[in-house]
């Protein structure tokens, strides 16, 4: 492997402005240079991921950023702006992914929030000199967990379903109930309200699930939600999500639809989206997601018939349809989707039984 080398890495795409997004990437992380980099592991969200070493422990962690837009490195009177920007969508993504950590084991943990002289603004060179009052404004990182195997990096269910696509073999119909209740679990933990003593807490929204968002552990395959960068509380507006796999737009805007205020439903839906591209091994088309949301049950007709044609069974076969429905059709919890799966693992069940009964001795 290619040792690395401190440089500038810029995000997959630009940003709602369309100004190129980037950061600098330095020799190490924490102002006593505790997480040395070791390289890039995703540029597509919105922010970064990092993997480097603790020098304390000799172990590998996760760094996390915030990109950079263009825009704000040359007027260096959008720094501080930009900077706060930053905060509350690192915070609100800290918070969820320590409500799901508290709540479930299927959440990388957060280590630690570690703050320096922001490295981009450093190299970037117009934003002061040294360090502190006058001088380069301080950025955080977030440094979780590292999840991997064999001492590499764990691959994603989109790479799974890559491999699966190659070789032309499907999730069989347990092995995605199984992906769909571990997902199911760790939804039904960030979603739920908190109490402590008299004080209440809502429930958070994840607002990205997507296959590049899930680790694939195992065997037996355990399936690790990440990336709470764009997690929102319920009843806020959601800011970040991906449309490829959100409720579709409305018409004359190309916005995904419900990102105000976010309810379960949008996590149900994304889930939906992630599930039926698993089971085709192919993301289900943009006309194919707007029959499926579609009212009227002659429109969503031809979608419909699709997903049937995956021979995944009547009760999963509705679990997804469901999920990927108009709002007011869908599932409103996850609770209830894990009824429908419980139905579909015994229908399952059920089926693989009689086969065996069936077969000659």
């Amino acid at each position: 492997m290619t040792p690395f080398a401190p440089g500038w890495v810029h995000a997959d795409h630009p940003d709602s402005l369309d100004s190129p997004r980037l950061a600098w990437l330095p020799e190490s992380y924490g102002e006593d240079g505790r997480f040395r980099t070791k390289r890039l592991l995703a540029a597509a969200g919105q922010g970064y991921a990092v993997l480097a070493e603790d020098r304390w422990s000799g172990g590998d962690v996760v760094i996390k950023g915030m990109w950079w837009s263009q825009a704000a490195l040359d007027n260096p009177r959008n720094v501080h702006g930009e900077l706060a920007e930053q905060k509350k969508q690192r915070d609100q993504g800290l918070r969820a992914a320590r409500q799901a950590a508290q709540l479930t084991q299927q959440c990388p943990v957060v280590i630690s929030v570690e703050s320096q002289p922001s490295p981009s603004l450093v190299a970037d060179g117009r934003h002061g000199g040294q360090p502190g009052a006058g001088g380069v404004p301080y950025e955080s990182f977030i440094v979780q967990q590292f999840i991997g195997h064999h001492g590499g990096v764990s691959r994603t269910l989109q790479e799974e379903i890559d491999e699966r696509a190659a070789s032309h073999r499907r999730f069989k119909p347990d092995q995605l109930l199984d992906l769909a209740e571990q997902l199911c679990n760790t939804l039904a933990a960030l979603h739920a309200d908190r109490h402590f003593g008299d004080e209440h807490s809502k429930g958070w929204i994840h607002a990205d699930i997507k296959p590049e968002n899930i680790l694939v552990l195992g065997p037996p395959a355990r399936y690790v939600l990440i990336d709470y960068d764009a997690a929102v509380q319920i009843g806020e507006r959601i800011r970040t999500t991906t449309r490829a796999y959100a409720p579709p737009s409305a018409e004359g805007t190309d916005e995904p639809s419900e990102l105000a205020p976010a309810s379960e439903r949008f996590d149900i839906y994304m889930l939906g989206a992630t599930l039926a591209h698993a089971a085709a091994l192919r993301r289900i088309t943009d006309r194919q997601a707007r029959e499926l949301y579609a009212e009227d049950f002659d429109v969503s007709a031809p979608a419909r018939r699709f997903v049937a044609s995956l021979r995944y069974g009547p009760i999963l076969t509705n679990a997804l349809t469901t999920c990927l429905s108009a709002k007011k059709f869908r599932l409103a919890t996850v609770d209830r989707v894990r009824t429908d799966l419980a139905r579909a693992r015994s229908a399952t069940a059920l089926q693989s039984a009689l086969r065996t009964l069936g077969e000659p001795r």
